[in-house]
């Protein structure tokens, strides 16, 4: 645990907070909203996620992590990042905009014109708060940024609700875009106290494009790949169907956005102060790993055994048909952590040519099996998840074998603890639900039973999680 000094102890404790109640308001907002809405409405918005998602990835342009990767950015870099950041976003959203005809018409889906139209203006929003947000992370700051995230998730959320029970249908969660990414930037310059006080330069450009070019690119290739589900049962199927699929996906994305969350902010920026001390990084990669597959991968095959009745009780039973989608996709994500730290270490070395390739072969394969299996149905592509996921996992441990000598097979076996005491607690859970039923009070046995059967097993057995988080506890306690 060398690598996590007291304040990045504060930090992680603090991004834990902050992601957690963030995405929590998020989750229970979805519930209310997925009792008060048809999953049409659902399918519809995540039609223009797919349009949206790319136009925030292009306007990001990879800058956010080379200001990040840089450690210490200039008054002009930050400066030259926010006027490209916004002036890409009002180009985008004015496409957008005209383009909206065509994306109706692409869906067969009238209505989706004018919501296009509308939700168009989130982009320049969310560009205004891309530089602050930035700062904040390089500072490790993560309470001010917790207050931000939190309060601008609390409003919109509450905005969505109210809109969804006046009967706005689809626009309640257009609102809930619009309005949280104009408090969520207008939060970010109060908390950060920045204001561009540089000129745009291009030598700053230049140095901060030839990182995130890299970075750009694989995250257009990541985005292609993750909504390329969507574009295929939006067009191939309905509306419905890809609102089933949307709910699965973003209930199995909450633990998985948390801890992706949680990592990405302090595991790059701790990663990249250490990124001259391979010794230090490996520490540093080791822990991190330990630490949350300890918590998540328990976690996530929980969700994946209990997903039928997990559905029923947070959404009803017209989502039912989206439990078999959330056992898989859960599955699939229960690695999740060591996608995410393996290209962090890579990302923080400064190989943003590196992460490009990965991500190029990952994400062709996954697009390749996405198509593969679209005309067997939803079933078929949700199922496609899980075996890019597996691809994937080995090709992101590449590189770490290949720089730090720790590649898939030495990252498994030093989960092999974690795993082996999550599948004996995954016993007792499935036996219960099996004899006893699916209700609701079955259900938080069961999960009870497992959750306790873990921890004493850790604790007898002293896993070296249950340690490291006491150790950091008290650091966090003691800064």
């Amino acid at each position: 645990m060398v690598i996590l000094s007291p304040r990045n102890a504060s930090a992680a404790w603090w991004s834990a907070f902050e992601v957690a109640v963030r995405y929590g308001a998020q989750f229970v907002v979805t519930v209310v909203l997925a009792r008060l809405l048809a999953p049409e409405v659902f399918g519809m918005v995540s039609m223009l996620l797919v349009f949206t998602s790319l136009a925030a990835v292009l306007i990001d342009a990879g800058f956010g992590a080379a200001l990040i990767q840089c450690q210490r950015p200039t008054a002009d870099d930050e400066t030259t990042v926010f006027a490209f950041g916004v002036a890409m976003s009002l180009l985008l959203a004015l496409l957008l905009a005209a383009a909206a005809p065509m994306i109706g018409g692409f869906y067969r889906q009238p209505a989706l014109v004018d919501l296009a139209r509308v939700t168009a203006l989130a982009l320049p929003l969310s560009a205004l708060g891309a530089v602050p947000d930035a700062v904040l992370t390089l500072r490790l700051d993560f309470r001010k940024r917790s207050l931000v995230e939190i309060n601008a998730s609390l409003i919109s959320g509450v905005v969505a609700i109210v809109l969804a029970l006046l009967g706005a249908g689809v626009w309640s969660l257009a609102g809930q875009a619009i309005v949280a990414a104009g408090l969520r930037s207008l939060f970010l310059w109060v908390k950060s106290g920045w204001r561009p006080s540089g000129v745009v330069n291009r030598r700053s450009f230049n140095s901060l494009s030839s990182f995130g070019g890299y970075m750009l690119l694989s995250a257009l290739m990541d985005t292609v790949a993750t909504r390329l589900q969507s574009l295929l049962i939006g067009r191939m199927f309905s509306s419905a169907e890809l609102g089933l699929f949307s709910v699965a996906q973003n209930t199995q994305q909450a633990p998985a956005s948390f801890i992706g969350a949680v990592l990405n902010r302090v595991g790059f920026p701790v990663f990249a102060a250490a990124s001259r001390d391979p010794v230090r990084l490996l520490s540093g990669l080791k822990a991190a790993l330990n630490l949350s597959m300890f918590v998540f991968f328990p976690c996530m095959v929980g969700i994946s055994l209990t997903a039928k009745p997990l559905v029923l009780l947070l959404y009803g039973n017209k989502w039912s048909a989206a439990a078999p989608m959330l056992s898989i996709l859960a599955l699939a994500a229960s690695v999740w952590p060591m996608h995410v730290l393996n290209l962090a270490a890579i990302s923080a070395q400064g190989h943003s040519n590196l992460f490009f390739r990965l991500e190029l072969i990952k994400k062709l394969a996954t697009i390749a099996l996405v198509v593969a299996c679209s005309t067997g149905g939803t079933m078929a592509m949700v199922w496609a998840s899980l075996v890019s996921s597996a691809l994937s996992l080995v090709i992101n441990a590449w590189y770490s074998g290949v720089l730090l000598d720790y590649g898939i097979a030495r990252q498994l076996r030093d989960q092999a603890f974690t795993a082996a005491l999550t599948a004996v607690a995954a016993v007792p859970c499935w036996m219960v639900l099996h004899v006893f039923g699916d209700g609701a009070a079955i259900l938080f046995v069961a999960l009870v039973l497992s959750a306790v059967i873990y921890i004493v097993l850790a604790l007898t057995l002293r896993h070296s999680a249950i340690l490291d988080y006491l150790s950091l506890l008290n650091r966090y306690r003691n800064s």
